[in-house]
């Protein structure tokens, strides 16, 4: 059962090549190489997790939070849940920007849903499906089931068009190459020191949607990491496998959806390269752990 919540929006606090190493279901080359253990270049600075973001539906708007259980298939609460045409077509923020301005908080123990979606009184309820469905991302399918009731209707009238809910059948099904996604504070400085002023505000990592923004770095030495392992917080050992091409979300407004800014322009001119245009990287779990903001990233021990 759906309980309309008048608002404000509900917030639960959740407790609990040279691109990389090709995964499963990655459609990208990647350069292979064993973990290393020792090796991680550090440059004398404690480096420490200064955010942790996830979007338990994909491609609504980012929800930061102080602590995540981090599993082989990665953040558990992340990207839970996805949306569909009514031809079964993924649908995000390439296709409907103002996506990002819906937020949702998803608990998986007991399947309990909260959408916030701009307009209209707040959505929280236990989730109930129906029929299965598959749809395709990034050229891997991804199964699960359309969730029942008005989640898909209150969906559809804020995206202007026909929209499906849907409980992924397994956790770790729905992102795009990697599970975790990591950027440092330094490159999102450098990035915004190349901007000319007046031509944008400052660039925020919510374009980038990291799930993990890392402190304590130089410019782009997350890039440095590649093929290596770096223990995330006291448990989670965390394998940098590729870097991150940027779409075209990350021109993208994250607080209207509205396209005002050519990042992939930018990052480009200053680090000119043929092919995609690269920023942040990309991980996958070698040992599951809790990850709080504060802790430490480093060598593992």
């Amino acid at each position: 059962m759906v309980a309309l919540l008048a608002p404000p929006s509900c917030v639960w606090i959740l407790e609990g090549t040279e691109d990389g190493v090709k995964a499963p279901g990655s459609i990208r080359e990647s350069t292979a190489g064993a973990a290393s253990l020792v090796s991680l270049k550090m440059n004398g600075c404690m480096k420490s997790v200064q955010e942790i973001n996830i979007s338990p539906v994909k491609s609504l708007g980012l929800s930061s939070v102080g602590v995540v259980h981090v599993g082989m298939s990665g953040i558990v609460e992340d990207r839970r849940l996805f949306l569909i045409d009514n031809r079964d077509r993924l649908v995000t923020q390439r296709e409907v920007g103002r996506l990002t301005q819906v937020k949702a908080d998803y608990r998986g123990d007991s399947d309990r849903l909260c959408l916030d979606i701009p307009g209209s009184d707040s959505m929280e309820g236990s989730l109930e499906t129906g029929e299965p469905v598959a749809t395709k991302l990034w050229g891997r399918d991804v199964t699960g089931d359309v969730v029942t009731g008005d989640w898909g209707d209150a969906l559809s009238d804020f995206c202007g068009q026909a929209v499906r809910l849907v409980l992924s059948s397994a956790p770790g099904q729905c992102y795009d190459e990697y599970p975790i996604s990591l950027l440092s504070q330094a490159s999102l400085d450098a990035l915004n020191r190349e901007i000319p002023v007046g031509q944008v505000d400052a660039l925020d990592a919510r374009r980038f949607r990291p799930n993990f923004l890392i402190s304590g770095c130089e410019p782009h030495e997350e890039d440095s990491w590649l093929g290596q392992t770096i223990r995330v917080g006291d448990e989670m050992l965390l394998h940098v496998v590729a870097r991150d091409p940027r779409c075209v979300i990350t021109c993208l407004d994250p607080d209207t959806g509205e396209a005002d800014f050519d990042t992939r322009e930018s990052i480009a001119r200053y680090r000119p390269r043929t092919g995609p245009v690269y920023f942040g990287v990309y991980g996958i779990v070698e040992r599951a752990g809790s990850v709080s903001v504060g802790d430490q990233v480093g060598r593992p021990s």
